[in-house]
């Protein structure tokens, strides 16, 4: 292995290892912040908490969307033109993190540059939810100096203000020369399929912006590896304050590393986030931009939920320009229309069609189980589906989780009957955005939209049972119920209908007469809901007055006078009854 400083020097740029800390701490112990609007500054050395040279320093740095403009292509919900970027879940990416603790400890190595990060553990997200503006601590120890070699080790870890727990943590390694002549260790993985990376952009299949979108041409997946190009970008618009930041890593770049990834896995089916590396060595400066540079990824999905990849990506003139040992990343299997749904939700529903028992073009009707988005972060989830003042009626279940669950999953099917019912309405090729209106409830509890963009919005009725939740839109007042199919007690039944409904219900027994106990259960449900009024503790006074075979039922209010035809069908173990408009 050889050590060569004119691996240092890259024409036309500033060369990595000359990119000493640029902050005099010393002066900056009373606490003034370091403005960063000095071109080549070090844009994530912030105010000086704490410094003793050479040994421990704290910094705090203020995030903002006004100055952090990488966020706007890393957020999680896309809700563009509906939701502002603070509500669409901007997240730190893990390689920013990465440049945070670099620029850090730089400041605890004078005249050393970064050449390598160890043990790096992401716990939780450093996400800007429902903000502006996020504090950040980084604190940095020297700990391993060895003069001889030049070489310094330095713990680092950032912590949201106010946790006591660091979001990341890592060691990093700084020295003033380059290991070159390296071996190439990875190999070009097997022939095998190949996506196109602008596509995946364009598809939304990896939901990064333009900043961070550096796979370039191919992407060639093996059964245990893959091999992409990456594009070195010019960070020149990633903060408000400066056109030309120093940067002692690539984000962008090294992002790519996750992206790649996570293409791998989607052709299994599973989702993936990283949450650490076990070594990175980096072997030359940042390619100038512009450069293509080859990556090669060897994939082990080892035990559990974890996938672990060794990495090598080239300087674009065929040396190794960084190593990666363990790249790791947590993968989920969630539902593909779950998948679906996050990437276009103009174009996508969560929920499932429900059949009706009957042809009507006017209605729509939506289902979903619990099941859809299970082990899916559900604050996540609610981004995605409410608008700005219904989140805060989702969070204010937070102590009833089961609750909110069921309201949740309420307000899903709700919002899919209402945007299925408008797209076959003439409403255009895209839905209507989830979060572009609102469901809440009339004074006697019943659902009704708000904010609909166009002059008459459909009217809902939604139900819950158990792990189930369906609604049903229809331009005329409508009513849905669902419910579990089941033997119910003598004082149920004495409590609900009346002695001619009893006298109805006697000619089934066994299995057949809990199915219309059921059934006719589910219809007062709707017709209630179809009437505007819900049962309200009344039930003996929405009176079935025949049952028909096919599971309709015809239904009277006694105290107006209304009828209503209810149809009803047996969908697995449960019972779904329909009221659609008044005979």
């Amino acid at each position: 292995m050889m050590l060569a400083p004119d691996r240092l020097l890259v024409p036309g740029e500033s060369p990595l290892i000359a990119r000493l800390h640029e902050v005099d701490c010393a002066r900056q112990l009373d606490g003034a912040a370091c403005d960063g609007t000095s071109d080549g500054a070090l844009p994530f050395v912030g105010e000086i908490v704490h410094h003793v040279p050479g040994s421990v320093i704290g910094v705090r740095r203020r995030l903002s969307l006004a100055e952090d403009l990488y966020l706007a292509d890393h957020h999680f919900v896309c809700a563009p033109g509906v939701k502002p970027l603070s509500a669409c879940f901007p997240v730190v990416p893990m390689t920013v993190s990465l440049e945070i603790m670099a620029q850090a400890a730089a400041c605890l190595a004078p005249e050393q540059g970064l050449t390598g990060f160890a043990d790096v553990t992401a716990t939780r997200w450093i996400a800007l939810a429902d903000t502006d503006q996020l504090a950040l601590r980084i604190e940095c120890r020297l700990e391993h100096a060895d003069p001889a070699r030049q070489l310094r080790r330095i713990a680092a870890a950032v912590f949201v203000e106010g946790e006591a727990q660091p979001s990341i943590s890592a060691k990093l390694m700084f020295g003033k020369l380059y290991q070159v002549g390296l071996p190439f260790n990875v190999a070009q993985p097997v022939a095998g399929h190949r996506l196109a990376a602008a596509q995946l952009y364009a598809q939304r299949e990896l939901f990064h912006g333009p900043r961070f979108q550096c796979l370039d041409d191919a992407i060639v997946l093996g059964p245990e590896g893959a091999a992409a190009r990456l594009r070195v970008r010019a960070p020149l618009d990633w903060f408000g304050s400066t056109r030309q930041p120093q940067l002692l890593t690539d984000p962008a770049l090294l992002d790519g590393v996750g992206q790649l990834m996570a293409v791998w896995a989607m052709q299994r089916e599973r989702a993936v986030f990283p949450i650490g590396l076990g070594q990175m060595e980096l072997y030359g400066p940042t390619p100038a931009p512009g450069t293509s540079v080859p990556i090669r990824m060897a994939i082990s999905p080892g035990a559990s939920k974890m996938l672990s990849a060794d990495v090598e990506i080239e300087d674009g003139a065929g040396a190794i320009w960084m190593r990666i040992k363990a790249w790791k990343s947590w993968q989920f299997q969630w539902d593909r229309a779950l998948l679906d749904f996050r990437r276009q939700p103009t174009f996508y529903l969560l929920s499932d069609a429900q059949a009706l028992p009957a042809p009507d073009a006017g209605a729509r009707c939506q289902r979903i189980t619990a099941r859809r988005i299970a082990r899916f972060d559900r604050a996540l989830l609610a981004r995605h589906y409410l608008r700005m003042d219904e989140m805060a009626q989702f969070f204010a279940f937070a102590g009833a989780p089961e609750r909110q669950l069921q309201w949740l999953l309420g307000r899903i099917t709700a919002k899919d009957a209402a945007r299925a019912w408008r797209a076959r309405h003439g409403g255009g090729a895209a839905m209507l955005h989830p979060a572009a209106f609102a469901v809440e409830n009339d004074a006697r509890g019943q659902p009704r939209v708000a904010g609909w963009p166009d002059d008459a919005p459909p009217a809902l009725s939604i139900a819950h049972c158990e792990d189930q939740a369906i609604a049903l839109a229809h331009e005329d007042q409508t009513g849905v119920d669902i419910e579990r199919v089941a033997e119910r007690a003598a004082t149920f039944l004495r409590a609900v209908t009346s002695e001619a409904e009893r006298e109805l219900l006697s000619a089934f027994a066994g299995a057949a007469r809990n199915e219309w106990i059921t059934r006719l259960w589910c219809a007062k449900e709707a017709m209630g809901k179809l009437m505007g009024t819900g049962l309200n503790q009344a039930p003996q006074r929405f009176e079935a007055q025949t049952l028909y075979a096919d599971g309709a039922i015809a239904m009277l209010h006694g105290g107006s006078g209304r009828h209503a035809r209810v149809t009803t069908i047996h969908d697995g173990h449960f019972m779904i009854a329909f009221a659609l408009s008044p005979d």
